[in-house]
Order: structure tokens, then C-alpha cells, then sequence
């Protein structure tokens, strides 16, 4: 899953210097105890796209199911900028 892989006692040690490679890399590295991968740590950017893939793939399954799948364009645009659209 990941190139990068420390135990949770090297972690411990260089946990910073890991966070900010991390930032800059974007290369998630993986987290073990006793060789089991236990906590995988990403970028806050991979972190972000990973959330909206998660909420496209949810809004993707309720217009699967023909729920309410979220508010039209037009709508959203005059609840956040008033009525009509410009």
C-alpha cells in the first residue's frame, strides 16, 4: 500500500520529520505494530481529496437508490447568493 513503512516506535522518535516529509512529498507512509499496518498517515491535501471522494461516492449511491440526492444548482446558487441568478 505504501513504500514508506515505520513501527510504532520509530514513529514515536521521528514523528516530525515524517509529518513534514510527508506535507511535502504527498507519499503516505504506514504505521505498524508488531508488522501489522495499524494507522497510515497522509498529507492534509490527500486528506481533503479523500474526504470529497467519499462524499461524491455517497451523493453518487443515494441518486443510484433515486433518493434526494442533493439540491439543484439554481437552488443552491440563490440560497447563497439570493434570488435570480446574475
Amino acid at each position: 500500500m505504501t513504500e514508506t513503512t515505520y513501527s510504532i516506535v520509530e514513529a514515536r522518535a521521528r514523528l516530525g520529520a515524517i509529518a513534514r516529509e510527508i506535507s511535502v512529498t504527498r507519499k503516505p507512509v504506514a504505521i505498524t505494530d508488531h508488522g501489522q499496518t495499524v494507522a497510515i498517515l497522509v498529507s492534509p491535501a490527500d486528506a481533503l481529496e479523500l474526504q470529497e471522494l467519499r462524499a461524491l461516492a455517497a451523493y453518487r449511491a443515494r441518486q443510484a437508490r433515486g433518493e434526494d440526492a442533493g439540491v439543484p444548482h439554481d437552488e443552491a446558487y440563490s440560497r447563497v447568493f439570493g434570488e435570480g441568478e446574475a
